[in-house]
């Protein structure tokens, strides 16, 4: 897949078993752990027992339980304190099967204080014709003054996938979470993160595309716990054919969290009659001393911009791919990696102007 930089170092995932003979990560990479997470529990790794299942509440989702009781395997990363990744990390989901299969890999990620990573999550195209049903878990320790960006990407059509992420940001860390829906039969996005400390932040960028009978589902969840804490998330979507997108995006201000900044737009683009959007932002505040807005448009592209293309002798599909790549343009640019920018705007371009 061209999504995968040969440049980034990588962790790969087969059935949802870490793989190191595909993964490529030195071993002398200095201050950072990044193995398989069965191995991290075997041998008493005290960061990976201390952390594992403590940023997420099984109780709190079904999906979440049956993951947290039947994981093997997946991925352990670990970067010590002030450590700054040079590359970023690709953890990259492999599927080869001969019969339909579910999947439970696990990934927890601590981050600790005043250190600085990019993780980029790749679900790839793969060759199969086989139904595979992801059930995954990634858990995120954001330290004090750290800085974490976490990408996912899903675009394997053979799949359906429920992902639960859940972060937790402490004092002055900032965390950021992009969410590229570009293909699959069913995906779940449950995001959670809990602001649990005074003073951090919180990025939360998502863009769907699902067309034919794709149904892309995005439900997340910042969670203020503490005072002046900044949030904003904006997801946006295309739908075509038959698709469905849903957004279910909610900020919940606690009664601690005064001086809370929390902002939160949804937008989404529909290209066929048949397309189905469903969402609901929401706000629930307890705390008087906040700034909090949301807003959420649904719509076709604009006829008078496509009108003034056209009048310039741009053909109907040149125009309807320029849109929308202005459209989807808003959240790419906020990809914290450059050759990723590029690739997905390209993988853009191409089926914008199928």
């Amino acid at each position: 897949s061209n999504l995968i930089d040969q440049d980034a170092y990588s962790l790969v995932l087969v059935n949802g078993y870490f793989d190191s003979k595909l993964s490529n990560l030195p071993i002398e990479l200095k201050g950072v752990t990044a193995c398989s997470l069965a191995d991290a529990i075997r041998n008493k790794n005290v960061t990976a027992l201390t952390h594992i299942g403590t940023l997420s509440n099984p109780e709190s989702d079904s999906f979440l339980a049956l993951n947290s009781a039947m994981f093997a395997d997946g991925i352990f990363i670990h970067i010590e304190k002030n450590v700054q990744l040079d590359k970023p990390i690709q953890i990259i989901q492999l599927t080869a099967a001969d019969e339909p299969i579910f999947v439970l890999p696990r990934v927890l990620i601590v981050a600790e204080d005043g250190s600085n990573a990019t993780l980029i999550g790749i679900t790839p195209e793969s060759s199969e014709t086989f139904d595979v049903f992801v059930n995954t878990v990634t858990e995120v320790h954001c330290g004090r003054n750290a800085f974490v960006h976490l990408t996912q990407i899903y675009d394997s059509s053979q799949m359906s996938a429920v992902h639960h992420t859940e972060a937790h940001v402490h004092t002055h860390g900032n965390f950021s979470h992009y969410a590229m829906h570009l293909n699959g039969k069913l995906i779940r996005n449950n995001l959670i993160i809990a602001l649990a400390d005074a003073n951090c932040e919180a990025h939360l960028y998502g863009y769907y595309h699902p067309t034919g009978d794709q149904v892309f589902d995005s439900h997340t969840l910042v969670d203020h716990r503490m005072p002046n804490c900044e949030s904003n998330e904006m997801y946006k979507g295309v739908v075509d054919g038959n698709g469905t997108a849903i957004f279910n995006g909610k900020v919940f201000v606690r009664q601690d969290a005064q001086k809370t900044n929390a902002y939160q737009s949804n937008k989404n683009i529909l290209l066929s009659e048949d397309a189905t959007v469903n969402t609901k932002p929401q706000l629930e505040i307890y705390a008087d001393d906040v700034k909090c807005s949301h807003g959420s448009s649904t719509g076709v592209l604009d006829p008078e911009q496509m009108f003034y293309l056209r009048s310039r002798g741009i053909s109907t599909s040149k125009a309807r791919a320029l849109l929308l790549n202005a459209y989807a343009g808003e959240i790419l640019e906020k990809l914290p990696s450059e050759k990723l920018r590029n690739t997905l705007a390209e993988l853009l371009q191409e089926r914008y102007s199928a």
